[in-house]
């Protein structure tokens, strides 16, 4: 006896379904009608014989039947496209408009020498960069209008997945001409802070949590507080007043000369920060994006490591 087969377009409007949280959003993420997704999700839970969307104070949740389709159809439908993908640039070179998103604490460091190593060995390819914080890029990740973003480790909403490219480590940063108290690249405690007016990033900033959340633990009082997201207004008031900043080891890298900025990495305790390259979960990136992240995440892991060399010979502390 034959049974029913699941079509991969139910399975696609069932994701993305869910993902959207909507039938009208995910409706028009996939370019047909609600009353169609509607009848695709529909027919899906009639071929497996089971409920898989429970709808909960205007919210969907997954069934334990829905939460198998979920995950084992976000594998089959980025296997598909990737297959897809593959076969056609077999027969073609690597090309076309690839979108990026990237934190301000990559951009500065790691940008210029990429793009140029990139565009030297793909000049057909046509790039864009979309410089944002991590929750606006993560949503654009979702609704297609990036192929990949670089971002802080962090909670990823359905639909996107996480790859880990790098360990940083966060720093105190402050005026060369102002600081007389530490020397550069001087590892010094949290405690540093005590008195100190300190440029934050906003309450949508992925560090501030972890920033407050040390601080408070602590003990810390510091004397002022400027919620700031803008990384280079943070780095150019930082240079000409006696604000300072934590920031990661990332965006500090044109500053390791310390003329300008002194540079203090913090311990007791130190504060880490993972990054990740994030994409959807059921669409497998162009090749030329992907050759992009395989390029910028090479030089990102060189930065890192040369900092990491720099941590291994610190000033100690007297």
């Amino acid at each position: 006896m034959a049974f029913p087969r699941i079509k991969i377009r139910a399975l696609q409007a069932f994701v993305a379904v869910y993902e959207e949280q909507s039938f009208s959003r995910a409706a028009k993420r996939e370019n047909t009608t609600q009353s169609g997704m509607s009848t695709q999700v529909k027919g899906l839970e009639q071929v497996l014989g089971a409920q898989l969307l429970v709808r909960e104070r205007k919210k969907f949740i997954l069934t334990p039947e829905g939460e198998v389709i979920y995950r084992e159809g976000q594998s089959i439908l980025k296997a598909l496209m990737k297959t897809e993908q593959t076969v056609r640039e077999m027969h073609s070179s690597v090309g076309g408009l690839v979108r990026i998103g990237m934190i301000p604490a990559l951009t500065r460091s790691i940008l210029i020498p990429a793009f140029e190593q990139f565009k030297a060995e793909f000049p057909s390819v046509e790039l864009s960069l979309l410089e944002e914080y991590s929750h606006s890029l993560m949503r654009r990740v979702l609704d297609g209008e990036l192929d990949f973003a670089m971002v802080p480790s962090t909670d990823l909403p359905a639909g996107l997945t996480g790859r880990f490219i790098g360990h940083d480590r966060e720093m105190l940063v402050s005026s060369a001409r102002m600081d007389k108290q530490h020397m550069h690249l001087q590892e010094i405690s949290l405690s540093a802070l005590s008195g100190a007016r300190l440029i934050v990033p906003s309450r949508l900033n992925v560090r501030r949590k972890s920033i407050d959340m040390l601080i408070n633990t602590h003990g810390i009082h510091v004397a002022e507080t400027l919620e700031m997201d803008g990384m280079l207004a943070t780095l150019e008031m930082v240079a000409a007043t006696d604000w300072v900043a934590i920031l990661p080891a990332a965006i500090c890298y044109p500053d390791k000369d310390g003329s300008v900025r002194h540079l203090n990495p913090i311990k007791d305790p130190p504060i880490g920060l993972d990054y990740i390259l994030v994409e959807k979960a059921e669409a497998a990136p162009p090749r030329a994006a992907q050759l992009l992240a395989t390029c910028l995440t090479e030089h990102l892991s060189k930065v890192l490591n040369e900092w990491s060399k720099e941590f291994d010979m610190l000033v100690p502390k007297p």
